[in-house]
This record gives C-alpha cells, structure tokens and sequence, in this order.
C-alpha cells in the first residue's frame, strides 16, 4: 500500500466514529434523564443527539421520546430503568416496553441534520446547501403538514423538521420567522424554548461564518 493510500485509510478510521456515531435524536424529556458520561451523569434535554452505545437512566415517572436516524424507528420510553442506545432502537435495562410508531425515513434523515448544541461553548455546527427550488420548498411544507396533522398539539417534531430542512437550505429568513411563531404559540412550552435557542444560535453562526 502506498503512503498515500495508507494516510488516507487512517484519515478514514479515524474520522468515521466523529459523525457516524450519531444514531438518534432526542425529541422530548419529561422528568429527569440522564447520559452516564464517566463519573458524571449529564442531564439529557430534547434535541440532544445521541451515540451508539451511549447509556441513559430514567429515573422514576421520566419520559423519553427519541427518533432514530437510520430506520425511522421513534420510541417513547417510561421510567425508571436504564437504555443503551443502538443504530436501530434502545436495548432496556429494566424499562417496559416502549411505544413505537415508525417515521419516514425522509423525516428521520433530516432531523439527523439538526444542528449541534455544543454544550463546551463552541460554535454550534452547521450544514447548508444549494438553495432550493421553489417545488422542493412546496414539498418540504407539505410533508410538515402532514406531520402537524398527525401529531398532538405539543409534539414538536414536525417544526424540528422543518427547521432543520428549511435551515439547511439557507432559508435564513423563514427559520427566523418560524421560531417567532414557535415561541408566540408555545410561550410554556420548554421544548419549544429550547428549539428557539438552539436555531437562534445557528443562524447567528451561519451569518456570522459568511463574513
């Protein structure tokens, strides 16, 4: 093998578990979750992506919604008991058995593009692309109407949908205008302050990295 091709596999071996890691994401947390990370337990909060092999504890009367990235799969789990995160669904120490529906994969894969709340102070990581045509954003809002007309009033995974494909299309001005509804129709809503907070955030950085 030349050195080339050598440097080039580990590049890949060694860059690979940074992203493909990521394996679902936090829609909802109710009660107190959280992530065994050493010796330090981090409370989980919606909108958190989670790794492959990571841990979780619900404690007693917790409720956990989570969407998986590769099959759609979204599970809503009860506490207490433990849950160990795979590609494909949480294995349970402990818990019952968990509501399942199933999500478009189209859906899952999106909201596998939610930007990153970086919790060390970093910027938060973006991802854009060629700004859409007109028909693509026809689609993107009629697949979100679909899902709000299935989802109760305080699920927000349509609006996470939504906001991540709006964003990713550098439609800049229509995520901001989405979050000011957000935060008028949800003002107690927890989840939809953290949702604010978190696309708030992304599109500073995404106009700041412009300059």
């Amino acid at each position: 093998m030349s050195l080339r091709n050598l440097c080039m596999s580990l590049l890949v071996v060694v860059c690979a578990p940074a992203w493909a890691a990521e394996v679902a994401l936090v829609m909802s947390v109710q009660g107190k979750v959280v992530k065994q990370e050493g010796a330090a337990p981090i409370p989980l909060e919606a909108y958190a992506k989670l790794n492959a092999g990571d841990r979780l504890t619900l404690e007693k009367s917790a409720q956990l919604r989570v969407a998986y990235f590769e099959n759609g799969r979204h599970e809503t789990w009860a506490g207490p008991g433990e849950l160990e995160m795979t590609a494909r669904g949480g294995e349970p120490g402990g818990l019952a058995t968990p509501a399942v529906k199933s999500l478009p994969l189209a859906v899952a894969r999106q909201l596998a593009r939610t930007p990153v709340a970086d919790g060390a102070g970093r910027k938060v990581a973006t991802r854009t692309r060629s700004v859409a045509a007109p028909d693509a954003l026809a689609r993107l809002e009629a697949t979100y109407r679909e899902l709000r007309g299935k989802a109760g009033a305080d699920d927000l995974e349509p609006e996470a949908y939504l906001l991540s494909a709006l964003f990713e299309l550098r439609e800049l001005d229509r995520v901001e205008k989405l979050l000011v509804e957000l935060k008028h129709d949800r003002p107690g809503n927890p989840e939809a302050a953290l949702l604010v907070a978190l696309y708030r955030k992304a599109i500073r950085n995404a106009r700041e990295s412009r300059n």
